[in-house]
């Protein structure tokens, strides 16, 4: 339920990654779709450093750095910037394996975004769902493990319309989710997700997020099935207990706990390193192990936030400024022509083709 690459000058992506898997059985459809609409996948692939045949049989899997490279330059290839929301609209549930089933089987809806989450790593190492407020807001949160330089929105937005999507079809009800928040910004076509959604649907939010209303939780399942679900909970048990747990990379801990205290101008090494219960002087050794330094973790988080605000966003230099904890505009401006050897505003004016010039 779950390069191509605009230019952005210098800003670049961390090299030092944990490999972390995610099921590619849709990056497969989407390959397979993109070929027979006469599209070169084998260029798109090949910039992705995929080889054809990682993606034959039932359930393939691949890095998902990979994974998001794909969909970030279909999108660019075939000039959808929906190509995956629209495609999480469409996509076949069974498709998606065993994760899909054991939540298919579930008693309710609420029951399978439980499953989805407990069993996650069944389909991927590289997303994380946090149920816990599920109960008391009906609130289901997730992101990917990744470092926030990696762009992934094509597939934030496709599980985020595959999950309401399953949700309409197993429950047969036509509900719509109270609110839906997205982290990362976007200008365009975000009437197309409120239409969607049929609520309140908002980008550069503090973190992915659907709300449901209690009483949709609680709707059965049209395919339930509690002997199959026992079954199907067993054996996603079994193939978890087998698995190796990948923990999460340090840079990506070190950026999350960051992005939310950079306005307030708390994101500092000494409260980082609390927040990850070490001192100072471990977090400094153990991002050495990883080829960073703390402060190189911060600047690359600010390019890469940096980016997407002046790509994607309408907010002005002085709120970006604030955003990514600068004293003002002029601070900023010269941070960003530090990053890139060009002004924020010659910058939005190459992403939006409307030349633009001044600092």
């Amino acid at each position: 339920m779950l390069s191509g690459v605009r230019d952005t000058g210098t800003l670049k992506p961390q090299e030092n990654m944990s490999v972390l898997t995610h099921n590619a059985i849709r990056t497969k459809e989407l390959i397979d779709d993109l070929r027979r609409d006469g599209h070169a996948v084998a260029h798109l692939l090949s910039d992705a450093g995929v080889r054809p045949r990682q993606l034959e049989g039932d359930e393939p899997f691949l890095p998902f750095e990979k994974i998001a490279r794909i969909w970030e330059a279909a999108a660019e290839m075939t000039g959808d910037d929906l190509i995956g929301f629209r495609r999480g609209q469409s996509s076949e549930l069974r498709l998606g394996g065993l994760i899909t089933y054991v939540g298919m089987a579930a008693p309710t809806l609420a029951d399978l975004i439980r499953n989805v989450a407990r069993y996650r790593r069944v389909f991927s190492d590289a997303i994380e769902l946090d149920t816990s407020g599920l109960e008391t807001g009906g609130i289901t949160t997730w992101h990917f493990r990744v470092p926030t330089q990696m762009r992934h929105r094509q597939n934030l937005e496709f599980n985020s319309a595959s999950l309401t999507m399953a949700a309409r079809k197993l429950t047969g009800r036509n509900l719509h989710p109270v609110k839906v928040t997205f982290h990362h910004p976007r200008n365009e076509h975000v009437q197309d997700f409120e239409r969607f959604f049929g609520c309140k649907v908002a980008f550069g939010a503090k973190r992915n997020m659907i709300r449901f209303r209690d009483k949709d939780l609680r709707l059965p399942l049209l395919t339930a099935d509690d002997n199959l679900h026992e079954i199907l909970k067993k054996y996603c048990d079994d193939i978890l207990g087998r698995k190796r747990d990948i923990p999460s990379g340090l840079v990506s801990q070190v950026e999350r706990l960051a992005m939310d205290r950079l306005t307030s101008g708390t994101a500092t090494q000494d409260v980082i390193a609390g927040e990850l219960g070490m001192s100072k002087r471990t977090l400094s050794r153990r991002l050495a192990e990883e080829g960073t330094k703390f402060q190189s973790v911060i600047e690359s988080l600010r390019q890469a936030l940096a980016r997407d605000y002046i790509a994607e966003s309408n907010l002005s230099l002085t709120e970006i400024a604030f955003l990514l904890g600068y004293r003002d505009a002029s601070s900023f401006s010269t941070a960003f022509r530090r990053w890139t050897g060009k002004p924020p505003r010659e910058m939005r004016g190459m992403a939006t083709g409307t030349p633009r010039t001044g600092g």
